[in-house]
């Protein structure tokens, strides 16, 4: 095998051409395949560094009323921990926005609220001092301590002696008791918090939230647990809905129809990245990714395997030679196969490269958010080994078929003085043939797909959103994380506004506590007057406090009904609401909405309807309409507070002078997020750009790699049709008809690819109908547009071989050699 491995380095370096481009091909091939398994690696594989991982499970409400899983409330949780025996503990947590303190200026973190028992559960071990004791939990703020998230505490500086010092939160001094482990950041994938905080402190860390931990109906917090041994995942969701259903009956006014689901931490990452409304789409995607980047090195395979074919020419006399001299046939095809691996394992060298390098490019791509983030889909040993393995596979795949047809050549001809054109030239033309019509089939399929994600990105980028999409500036603000009280925060926030009102530049100013496309809170509806079981009753809306002017700023029109005054805002006013249509369609189908009567599950005060305004965009560009509740704004919570600043001018220029009006009211308010509209709008048109960025980038690769292939096999037809050309030329043959006869060879190969390809994309493109906007899986512009464009590329890789025909001299063509 070492001299198998010191002649395959030999030939390598003896073909420098052929060795690089191959090297190149596969570097394009395994580099793409390496970063797609990185980012699903990242996503979905890479375990959590959790203790035992496989014995933690996530618990989720489900709601018959509410689609998709959900948290839990704080109450449900005590008595879900209390009552089972199915887990040997359960810890819960949720997340809060905090302002830390330093100097004269506030930090903007994100962390953790956690039940004491939350590192124990996880097994986590702290890197430097401790983790939270089960008493820092039990008294409401009496333990005003933090655990430091390890990459917060290396941007604080990484000071060792931070342990048992003291830091400022909303106001409050904390003592930093412990730094958590570098890899860990929780069981939520993709999310790194700051910090954890025990929940007992919640009222320092969420002021004025203290109806979200004292009401049960309230979903606040995330729960998991821990199984005990020989106790199945089944086998704890049984019990744990005995409870649900008897905390249902013990208080069917907020738990009716609500029960539980448990998920392991795998199976909780992928219906996390895919969303409350689509639990499959992670696993879509990633199959979409995996079989885009399989097709992408199926293709430098075969370009591969034509350049060994074509090299085999050159190498016939060579192997005779060995067969004469006594060499089996097997040990031809094993030294053969042995170059051809040694070719993958170095073109996977260079693909992990490549994937190291994307990894830092597609970490740059992500968007700037609010909240800190994890993902690091650079190469770790799991994606090097199956670099490794797809380098050897691939080795193979391009080597096998080229080995055994020298293999298979005979002897007596491979020694003959012409050898390069006798025996197995057919064959080997048919076999280069074959791979070639692999090649643009499955280059079609992939352009195809790219192309529909391509046209699927921009239709998203016109989707009409329902709310203003120019000229509009978006700054959130958290005067509660100052030390502000919901009376004056929300005093301090219209001043503010009035200010930025007063500038020449500013054609209105409002406040809203939700953003849209970056989602907020929601509330269950009940319908005056009508049973809770009617089908037209007791559904979920998206709840939006505002101030009266926000319509009129955002650009949202107001169908029927009158706006909301500043009166209605006021504690005494009756309460009112504006509805959108969805709603008005959903709770009084065939019906006027206005004026009817509904109240929120969680309150018993009745709120008539004044208004219907037009819908607009909650969550998701994507998105199906769900109901929109607005009300007067008049509490600032502690989640914070958005202003919406519609220009004159071009947006971007006022955040500046935004940012100065709030410093110079109070330096401390936190600025947790600022954005033009149309670069807040970019944030949720990520994951469709950065899909059709992936898919267009590996369909320009195909579309290159499949142009090589076709160029190469009539490059070399061309070569070994030498003497053929030359004596057809020397019969009267015109130059014309010479190229037209080439041409009319390598296009019968381009349309039998096409022909393949187009069934191929029929069949498998409304698999993917799911993940595109607005866009027909068999859009015939797609279809032929890119199979127009192949076509082309294919004649023009046809052409130029073809145009050496030229070149030949007949004389010298019917030369003996």
């Amino acid at each position: 095998m070492i001299n198998d491995l010191r002649f395959a380095f030999r030939m390598l370096v003896k073909y420098p051409a052929f060795s690089i481009v191959a090297f190149l091909a596969l570097v394009l091939g395994i580099g793409a395949n390496t970063t797609v398994f990185g980012i699903i690696n990242a996503l979905l594989l890479r375990p959590l560094p959790v203790g035992h991982s496989k014995e933690v499970v996530k618990v989720f409400t489900t709601d018959n009323h509410i689609k998709g899983n959900q948290s839990t409330s704080c109450l449900n949780f005590q008595d879900y921990a209390n009552q089972n025996t199915a887990f040997s503990s359960m810890a819960a947590y949720t997340f809060a926005g905090m302002g830390m303190s330093r100097g004269t200026d506030t930090l903007n973190v994100t962390g953790l609220l956690v039940s004491g028992n939350y590192f124990d559960l996880l097994q986590v071990k702290p890197a430097l001092g401790r983790t939270f004791l089960a008493e820092e939990d039990s008294t409401p703020n009496g333990h005003p301590v933090v655990v430091l998230g390890y990459k917060f505490w290396r941007k604080l500086g990484a000071d060792p002696t931070i342990v048992g010092n003291q830091v400022t939160l909303n106001g409050h001094s904390f003592t930093v008791i412990g730094i958590a482990p570098a890899a860990f950041t929780g069981v939520d994938v993709g999310f790194s918090p700051d910090l954890w905080v025990p929940i007992s402190m919640h009222q320092w860390v969420r002021p004025g939230g203290d109806f979200w931990f004292e009401e049960r109906r309230a979903l606040l917090l995330s729960v998991v647990g821990r199984l005990k041994p020989g106790v199945t995942i089944s086998e704890a969701q049984a019990q744990m809905r005995t409870i649900a259903k008897q905390l249902e009956q013990a208080y069917p006014d907020v738990n009716k129809e609500r029960s539980i689901a448990l998920m392991s931490l795998e199976a909780a990452k992928s219906q996390a990245l895919g969303g409350p409304n689509n639990e499959d789409l992670a696993r879509n995607v990633s199959l979409l990714l995996v079989a885009a980047s399989a097709s992408i090195l199926l293709i430098a395979c075969a370009n591969v395997a034509n350049l060994l074919l074509a090299r085999s020419t050159a190498r016939q006399r060579e192997m005779a030679v060995r067969l004469a001299l006594g060499a089996g046939r097997g040990r031809i095809v094993r030294q053969l196969l042995t170059e051809s691996i040694l070719l993958g394992l170095i073109g996977g060298i260079g693909g992990v490269v490549l994937a190291y390098c994307l990894g830092d490019v597609l970490v740059a791509l992500l968007p700037p958010l609010p909240f800190p983030i994890d993902l690091n889909p650079q190469p770790d040993w799991r994606v090097l080994s199956f670099s490794c393995v797809v380098a050897i596979l691939s080795g193979v795949m391009f080597g096998l078929a080229p080995a055994l047809q020298m293999a298979r050549w005979n002897l007596t001809e491979g020694l003959r003085e012409r050898a390069s054109t006798g025996g197995g030239a057919v064959t080997r033309l048919n076999l280069r043939s074959l791979l070639v019509v692999a090649q643009i089939a499955v280059s079609l399929l992939l352009l195809i797909g790219s192309g529909l994600f391509l046209k699927s990105f921009h239709k998203a980028q016109a989707i009409d959103p329902g709310f203003r999409i120019e000229n509009l500036d978006l700054v959130t603000i958290n005067p509660v994380l100052a030390g502000y009280d919901s009376d004056r925060g929300l005093q301090v926030v219209r001043a503010i506004a009035d200010q930025i009102r007063h500038d020449p530049r500013v054609a209105g100013a409002d406040l809203n506590n939700w953003v849209p496309l970056f989602g907020g809170e929601g509330r269950t509806v009940v319908i005056e007057g009508r049973d809770l079981t009617d089908q037209h009753n007791r559904k979920f809306a998206n709840y939006s406090p505002i101030t009266p002017g926000y319509f009129q700023t955002m650009g949202i029109q107001l169908l029927r009904g009158r706006n909301f005054n500043e009166h209605d805002a006021e504690k005494n006013a009756a309460p009112v609401a504006i509805i959108d249509e969805t709603m008005a369609n959903e709770f009084w189908p065939n019906e006027d909405a206005l004026g009817h009567r509904f109240r929120f599950l969680v309150f018993k005060t009745p709120i008539e309807v004044i208004g219907i305004a037009r819908n607009s965009k909650a969550v998701t560009l994507g998105e199906i309409s769900t109901p929109m509740v607005y009300r007067p704004l008049n509490e600032v919570t502690d989640t914070g507070i958005t202003l919406f600043v519609h220009t004159t001018g071009a947006p971007g220029v006022m955040l500046s002078e935004i940012r100065q009006i709030i410093r110079a009211v109070d330096v401390h308010i936190p600025i947790t997020y600022e954005k033009t509209i149309r670069d807040h709008m970019a944030i949720a048109l990520w994951p469709s750009w950065m899909g059709a960025m992936l898919l267009g980038s590996l369909g320009l690769l195909a579309f290159i790699l499949a142009s090589m292939g076709v160029y190469g096999v009539m490059a070399y037809s061309v070569s070994q049709r030498t003497r053929e050309l030359g004596i057809r030329m020397a019969l009267g043959a015109q130059t014309g008809q010479v190229i037209q006869l080439v041409l009319r060879q390598g296009m019968f190969l381009a349309a039998i690819g096409l022909g393949f390809g187009l069934l191929a994309a029929f069949g498998s493109t409304r698999l993917a109908g799911s993940l595109l906007y607005g866009v027909n899986p068999s859009d015939p512009f797609i279809f032929v547009g890119v199979t127009s464009l192949l076509a082309l590329a294919a004649l023009a890789a046809c052409y130029f071989p073809a145009r050496r025909t030229l070149k030949i001299n007949p004389v010298v063509a019917l030369r003996t050699e």
